[in-house]
């Protein structure tokens, strides 16, 4: 089975739906691999106090954190995180499945 870049890094990653890798920018002179990711457009995501569906309310600015390295390559994963809005709990930012929240590196 042959992947593309995005598909084999979808895989490495683990990254599923609603989230989609966009761009992988590999920068060799300075050593560095950057991981573009995002949200399919019009996904619903849950609320992490109640666990309801909703529609993204807005995003963040974007955020990134500093990966494991890609060889002798620093990595890092960069995404605008977007928000909820539940009838509950008011606007709350999602959860990443990559990292923990409020910390700069992946898990």
């Amino acid at each position: 089975m042959m992947f593309n870049n995005l598909e084999l890094f979808t895989q490495a990653l683990g990254i599923e739906k609603p989230w989609k890798l966009d761009e992988i920018k590999f920068d060799k002179e300075n050593g560095q691999l950057d991981i573009y990711i995002s949200h399919i457009k019009g996904a619903k995501f849950l609320c992490k106090k109640c666990g309801d569906k909703y529609p993204i309310y807005d995003t963040t600015d974007e955020r990134t954190w500093r990966h494991l390295n890609f060889f002798q390559y620093k990595a890092y994963i960069h995404c605008k995180i977007p928000r909820t809005k539940c009838n509950e709990h008011g606007v709350l930012q999602v959860e990443v499945p990559w990292s923990r929240s409020r910390s700069g590196f992946t898990l």
